[in-house]
C-alpha cells in the first residue's frame, strides 16, 4: 500500500459501550440523559421467547421509560415489514428505536428509522435509487449473536420477496448513535448460531483486510478481529460455559463491523446474498460455506496479504515463503469450519440445482453493487458461476 496516494475519510459514529451487564447497567440512564421518554424496541420472536426482552423491559420500567415492542422482524427482514414497523412507530409516538437480537433485527431498525425521516418507501433508497437526506430517530443497537457486526455500520440489507433479491440501504443517516456490547446477551445462543454468527464476523474480517478499500484504520480493526476470532470461535463453539471466550468473539465481531464499514467486503457477500434470498439460507452459513472457495479464488489478487492471514490460522507457515502460505489458506479455513461443523457446500439442501438457476445466482451476485466492485481480484461472470457450481453441485 502506498501511503502518499491513499485517501480515506473516518468517522467513528457509534458510540461504542462494552462490558457484561452493561445494558442492565446503563440502558436506562443512556434513555434517561438523552430525554426519551417512549421507544420503539424491535426484536424477533426468538428472542420474545427467550425472555430477553422481559429483562430489558423491566430495565425501560425502573428508569420510567415507557415503550411498544415490534416482535416480527423475519430473517432476512422483508421490505414490507419495514414498512410495517414505521407505522407502528408513528402510530404509538415513540422517539427512538432500540434494536434488540441479530442482523435482522439491526438492519429493519435502521430501515425504519430511514422511512420515517424520508418520504416514500424504503426499497426506493436501495442502493442506486434515491438518497437518504434526512436523519431519523436515533438508533440503540443491542446485538444477541456474535457476528454481524451491523451495530457499527452505516448500511442495512432488505430482502424483497417478490423480486427474490436482497437489496442495500447505505447512508451515514443509518448509523446506530450507541452499541451497547453486552456478552451475557449472547449466553443462550445456540451452538449452530455461534459457529455460523462467529464465521460471519470472520469473513467480515477477512473480506475488509483485502478489499480494495482497505486502508490503515480498517486493517487495523480487521487484523484484531482476525485474530481474536481464529482464537476464541472454536472455544466458544466447544463449550458455551467459556464467558471469557464469547466476550472475545462478541467484541471481535464489533470491531469486523468497523472493518468493512470503512474497508468495505467482497465476493464472498455477493454470492451468499443470493442464496439468502431465493434458497432462505442463514446469512452467516452462507458466507462461511463460501468463504473457502473464494479465498482460493481471491488469493492471486493479494499474495501477502493472504499469507499473512494463513499464518494466522497456523504459525508453523511463518518460515515458509508467501505463495506457500496463501496456497494453504482455503485448506486451512476448510478445517476451520468443519471444526465448526459448518457444512463444506450446500447440497444439504437436497436441490437439484440446474445451469440456470445457478446463472441467475451469477446475476444477482454480479449486480450486488455494495460488495463486488471492491473485491481484490476482478471477477466474470463466468467465474461467479464456477464458485457456484463449486458449492452447489
Amino acid at each position: 500500500m502506498n501511503i502518499q496516494q491513499l485517501q480515506f475519510e473516518s468517522l467513528l459514529a457509534t458510540k461504542l459501550i462494552f462490558g457484561v451487564d452493561c445494558v442492565q447497567q446503563k440502558l436506562g440512564s443512556l434513555l434517561t440523559q438523552e430525554s426519551f421518554s417512549k421507544v420503539f424496541i424491535a426484536t424477533d420472536a426468538g428472542i420474545l421467547k427467550a425472555g430477553i426482552i422481559d429483562n430489558i423491559q423491566r430495565h425501560l420500567k425502573d428508569a420510567s421509560i415507557d415503550y411498544t415492542c415490534f416482535a416480527e422482524v423475519e430473517p432476512n427482514p422483508h421490505a414490507e415489514t419495514v414498512m410495517k414497523g414505521k407505522a407502528l412507530y408513528e402510530r404509538e409516538n415513540c422517539q427512538a428505536i432500540i434494536a434488540v437480537g441479530g442482523g435482522s433485527a439491526i438492519d429493519f431498525a435502521k430501515c425504519v428509522s430511514a422511512v420515517i425521516a424520508n418520504p416514500g418507501h424504503i426499497l426506493d433508497y436501495r442502493r442506486g435509487q434515491k438518497i437518504l437526506t434526512e436523519q431519523g430517530p436515533k438508533i440503540i443497537v443491542l446485538p444477541t449473536t456474535v457476528g454481524t457486526g451491523a451495530e457499527v455500520t452505516s448500511s442495512a440489507v432488505i430482502t424483497d420477496p417478490a423480486a427474490k433479491r436482497k437489496y442495500v440501504v447505505a447512508s451515514p443517516f443509518i448509523q446506530p448513535q450507541y452499541a451497547m456490547i453486552d456478552p451475557a446477551l449472547t449466553y443462550s445462543l445456540p451452538q449452530h448460531i455461534v459457529a455460523a454468527t462467529g464465521m460471519d464476523a470472520l469473513v467480515h474480517a477477512i473480506e475488509s483486510y483485502v478489499s480494495l478499500e482497505a486502508n490503515p484504520l480498517s486493517e487495523a480493526f480487521s487484523l484484531q478481529a482476525i485474530r481474536m476470532l481464529i482464537e476464541h470461535l472454536p472455544a466458544s463453539y466447544a463449550n458455551v460455559a467459556n464467558v471469557e471466550a464469547r466476550a472475545q468473539i462478541h467484541l471481535a465481531s464489533t470491531l469486523a463491523g468497523f472493518a468493512f464499514n470503512y474497508g468495505k467486503l467482497g465476493i464472498v457477500h455477493s454470492c451468499s446474498h443470493p442464496m439468502s434470498a431465493h434458497y432462505n439460507v442463514p446469512h452467516g452459513l452462507a458466507n462461511a460455506i463460501i468463504l473457502p472457495y473464494v479465498l482460493g479464488f481471491n488469493k492471486i489478487a493479494n499474495i501477502k496479504k493472504f499469507a499473512h492471514i494463513a499464518r494466522m490460522f497456523d504459525s508453523s507457515l511463518i518460515v515458509k515463503s508467501d505463495n506457500f502460505a496463501a496456497e494453504q489458506l482455503q485448506h486451512l479455513v476448510h478445517k476451520f469450519n468443519n471444526e465448526l461443523n459448518i457444512p463444506a457446500n450446500f447440497r444439504y439442501l437436497n436441490i437439484a440445482f440446474t445451469n440456470e438457476m445457478i446463472e441467475q445466482l451469477a446475476l444477482d451476485a454480479l449486480d450486488d453493487r455494495g460488495t463486488f466492485p471492491f473485491n481484490p481480484r476482478k471477477a466474470s461472470k463466468e467465474d461467479i458461476i464456477e464458485i457456484y457450481k463449486k458449492v452447489l453441485l
